[in-house]
């Protein structure tokens, strides 16, 4: 699927003549299910930490506080319980931590072990920050959108033959009662049908494995186990 295929599907449904193309189309209804179409693929990106969309980001200190470069520019956020860490000492940042907590052992110059980090003017602060230490952490990506249905990611749609990087049945969906509402129409349905849809993929998206509560995972031991010998004397 692509752009232009999202637009005439949706075009199918709601009962308009579906466009040869998209982006170059001077029809304003057609304009308007673009501007829809991205809406609905932008609040999707954020609806959930989508695994295509998922990034892990390997870089090497500069000791600067924020680092420069970090987020890089497609960071849209951390991914849900996502952690930092220094891959050089092995060991999990403690962060983000709170502005007083930040304040605190940056003026008095301490030397927190592990290190502390925090958002700073839209940048990853990390203190003490050594000078060629790696760093690693995994965020969300901001560009949804595949380019030509390539390997170069964006924001926003550029081609008709652009595809999104998670399934796009539901921006079809999401494009329908969108429309309905923007037209005053009834999109209760629509917007259900919508929602489940979305949780299905969402749920097949996270792809848990299953679990047997009866027996504890491969490495680890139950939490009543003790490893020594428990002698109970005569009484």
């Amino acid at each position: 699927m692509s752009l232009l295929s999202i637009i005439q599907n949706v075009c199918a449904e709601i009962s308009i003549d579906p466009p040869a193309a998209v982006m170059s189309s001077a029809d304003p209804q057609i304009a308007q299910l673009r501007i829809l179409s991205f809406r609905a693929g932008r609040e999707l990106m954020r609806d959930h930490d989508w695994s295509a969309l998922v990034v892990v980001r390997n870089f090497t200190a500069t000791g600067v506080i924020p680092e420069p470069a970090e987020p890089p520019a497609d960071w849209d956020r951390f991914g849900e319980n996502s952690k930092i860490w220094n891959t050089s000492r092995l060991w999990q940042l403690n962060g983000p931590v709170e502005p007083q907590t930040w304040e605190r052992n940056t003026i008095i110059n301490s030397n927190p072990v592990p290190q502390i980090w925090r958002m700073l003017g839209g940048k990853l602060a990390i203190y003490p920050n050594d000078v060629g230490e790696n760093i690693r952490y995994e965020y969300v990506s901001s560009s949804w959108v595949a380019v030509n249905g390539g390997t170069t990611y964006a924001d926003t749609w550029a081609n008709d033959t652009d595809t999104a990087r998670f399934p796009e049945e539901l921006i079809e969906l999401s494009t329908i009662w969108r429309w309905k509402r923007a037209k005053g129409l009834d999109y209760g349905e629509e917007m259900a049908n919508f929602e489940r849809a979305k949780e299905s993929a969402i749920g097949s998206d996270r792809a848990a494995a299953p679990m047997d509560i009866s027996l504890p995972n491969r490495g680890q031991v139950p939490d009543n186990y003790w490893p020594g010998i428990i002698t109970v004397p005569n009484p």
